[in-house]
Parts: structure tokens; sequence; C-alpha cells
């Protein structure tokens, strides 16, 4: 197994070495992108009651722009993004999904029904899928192995200080907007705080085009030509079927990930009288500060647990990983105040993206090259359909069925925070089974 193993590092370029200022370089702006695609995803979940009223939507429309609305694209555009990231230059194919996505937040903004806001955030998702498939084998292709759980880790703080900061800065800027000091701001000055809110967020994509296009695209090792569809299925399947279930525990988790950050927000405005700025704050931070400790956490666990180290030893991490998650979700329910929750949302994310980052190193290296993009399109795809798609939605739904009970919408967030981790540890667990096995056959 290490055999094969080393035989993949070997197919990086150039053995994955990189000027150290240009992998800095490369991996700081791949990670302000992933930001700013996580608030222009997110900056929604702040303003769901304004745009509720003003557009006559339920709770299970508003659920549905948050989710399906983005994921039904995202998760079909996934797949073929990321084989085009195998071949194609990758920071053009970010910087041209920058573009597509910033113009749908800015129509966003400018919806006047159900129907034309959810074919913004359609074209929304069109424009992100590429980004984390194009962007991680990007950062696998341009450092060593034992760096590169630690560059992954960095770029992940993307996703999760996006969906932080999107909370905390939207909701000064939300309080800024709805002043009177923004009065005489021009053009928008007549629009809705909400409607503002969508059009400042969506501009500044726009500039980071340029530093994209300066991101160098790595020589990939012999101009491997994409592989047939037949052979990236025996890959996924190779070793019982192991990064096929990594690509399912991640989707499976992600009905949390994405159900408590819709949700968590109106939750605290709601029973426990936060204000939008409070809220915002409250879960902003405890987003922003855990997925530091998780992305940074989980990868120099990946690193520390890099080849020649025994790929169980990867597996018994995400573990560990998301038993943490679940003691998170699990303490959602016991909270009653506003800082209660947001401490145990913190746990939940630690858990949930400390195992993310450990399982995205280890799915790509145990592909070529010319199939990493591909394989996190993949799990990108997989978490898409499963968890923005139904996680937004579930959440409401399981509110709706506990109508009359006290903090139903709380209890609800943790039912789907205690049914995401069972499955995704029951798939790693057989992982590691399974890798067991294989390794004394091996053996």
């Amino acid at each position: 197994m290490r055999t094969g193993l080393n035989d993949l590092d070997r197919s990086a370029p150039n053995g994955g070495e990189s000027h150290p200022l240009l992998g800095s370089y490369t991996v700081a702006v791949l990670c302000l992108t992933l930001i700013l695609s996580f608030i222009d995803r997110f900056i929604i979940n702040l303003v769901v009651d304004p745009i509720r009223s003003e557009l006559g939507l339920s709770d299970v429309e508003i659920s549905l722009l948050q989710g399906a609305g983005f994921a039904l694209i995202f998760a079909l555009a996934a797949l073929p993004a990321g084989r085009l990231a195998d071949k194609l230059n990758r920071p053009r194919l970010i910087a041209g999904g920058v573009v597509i996505w910033s113009l749908a937040t800015i129509a966003c903004g400018v919806s006047e029904g159900f129907w034309s806001f959810f074919v913004a955030r359609v074209f929304l998702g069109f424009g992100e899928a590429a980004l984390i498939p194009a962007a991680s084998s990007l950062i696998i292709d341009s450092f060593p192995a034992a760096r590169r759980g630690t560059a992954l880790g960095i770029f992940s703080l993307g996703s999760t200080s996006g969906s932080g900061i999107a909370l905390i800065v939207g909701g000064v800027v939300l309080s800024y907007l709805g002043s009177r000091a923004a009065a005489d701001l021009p053009i928008i000055a007549s629009l809705a705080p909400w409607r503002q809110l969508m059009l400042v967020v969506g501009i500044p994509g726009f500039f980071f085009v340029p530093l994209l296009l300066l991101i160098p695209e790595p020589a990939r090792a012999n101009r491997l030509a994409l592989p047939d569809l037949q052979l990236l299925r025996r890959k996924l399947m190779a070793e019982r079927g192991l990064v096929l279930r990594l690509c399912f525990a991640k989707g499976v988790m992600s009905l949390a990930d994405f159900g408590m950050a819709a949700w968590l927000p109106t939750l605290l405005m709601r029973h426990y009288a936060a204000t939008p700025v409070a809220a915002g704050a409250t879960i902003g931070i405890a987003t922003s500060m855990a997925g530091i400790i998780g992305s940074i956490g989980g990868g120099m666990l990946s690193d520390w647990s890099a080849p020649p180290c025994s790929i169980s030893t990867r597996v018994k991490l995400i573990v560990g990983s998301y038993l943490v998650a679940l003691c998170g979700a699990i303490s959602i329910g016991l909270s009653s105040s506003s800082l209660q929750i947001g401490v145990a949302f913190s746990l939940w994310v630690v858990g949930s993206v400390s195992g993310s980052v450990v399982g995205r190193v280890t799915m790509q290296e145990r592909v070529p090259n010319n199939m990493r993009a591909t394989t996190v399109a993949l799990s990108i795809t997989i978490s898409a359909i499963i968890g923005i798609a139904a996680g937004p939605t579930l959440v409401p739904v399981i509110a709706g069925l506990m109508h009359g009970a006290d903090n139903e919408l709380q209890f609800a967030i943790v039912v789907v925070g205690v049914i995401s981790v069972m499955p995704a540890l029951l798939l790693i667990i057989r992982s590691a089974s399974t890798v067991s096995v294989a390794a004394a056959a091996e053996g």
C-alpha cells in the first residue's frame, strides 16, 4: 500500500515543489477567493426574514433559495468543472467562475419574486462550481506531500471564514445600510437594506480576477490526458471503495453543516431576542475561530500522518474529528442562551472541518494528479446533493413536525446534526476495517 501511495506522490510535477513565495501567494489568493465565494453564498442567511416579508415567501421557499436553488446547478456542474480543471488552465477557469457568481449575487439584489431569485441562485452555484476542485488540485500539485495538508488547511479557512465573515461583516453592513447615514448613497439608497447588501457584496469579485490570473499553472506530470471514466471508477473503488466512502462521509456531514449555518442566526433572533448584528457576530465568530482551529489542525494532522504512515491512521483521525462534531450537535440542544449555542456550534465546526481537511488530502493522494480535481468535484457534488440541497430544507421540515413544542427550531437543528454524524461515522469506521483487511492481505 505504501508503494502505491508513493508512486502517486511522485506523479506530482517536480515532486510538488514550488518557490515558497509563489506557493504562499497561490494559497493566499485562493483562500481569499474562497472567502468571497462563501460570503456571496451565505449572506442570504442573515436577511431571511426581510426577504420573506418583502417577497411574500414561506420558510420552505426561503430554504429552497438558501439550498436547492444554489445546489441544483452546483451539483450538476461540479463534475464537468472538475474534469475541465484536470485538463485546462485552473486559474483562468476560477477567474471565469468569479465573474459569473459576482453577477449572480448582484442579480439576487434586484430580484422581484421567488423564481427570479431562484434563477440568480442557480447561476451563483454555476459560477462557484469550479472553484474548490480546481483550487484544491492546484494546491496539491504545488506542494510536496509533507506540506500539502497545511497548505490545503489554510485554503480551507476560506470556507469557514467565509460563512463567518458573511455573518459578522454582513450584520455590520446591514446595520449601516438601515441607518440614516446610508440615506444619501448613490443609486441604491431607495432600495431595501437587504437588496443593498446583495449589491454591495457582489462587487468585490471583479477585483479578484487579475489577482487570480497572476497565479501560474503548474506543469503537469507528462501532460497526462484525462483518464476515461472506467479508469476513474476503478480508482474510486480501489481499496474497497476508500475514496468513495470518504466522499459520502463528507456529504452526509454537510447535511448539518449547511442546515446549521442556514438557521442558527434565525434561531438566535427568533427565540433568544438577538439583533441581526448580535446573531451574526455570535455565529460568525464561532464559525471563524473554530474554522481556523479545524482547518489548521486538520492540515497539521494530515502532514503528521503523511506517507509513510499507514492510511488507517488518517481514518482514525477523521473518526475522532467527527466524534467532536457529535458532541457539538448534542450541546446545541442543551444550550439555553446565544453564547452557549455559539460555543456548542464551535465544537461542531472544529470537528467537521478538521475531518473534512484530513479526508480531502487523503482522497487526493489516493489518485493520480490528473484525477484530483475530478475526485474533489465528486465529493462536492455529493455534498451539494445531500447537504446544500437538503440541509437548509430539512431543518424547517423537522421543526414543522414538532409544531407547538418549545424551541422546535433548536430541536430540529440538533436532530439534523445527529443524523448527519452517525452515517458518516459508519462509513469511516467501515473504511478503517476494509483498509486493515487490505493491508493484511498485502502483507
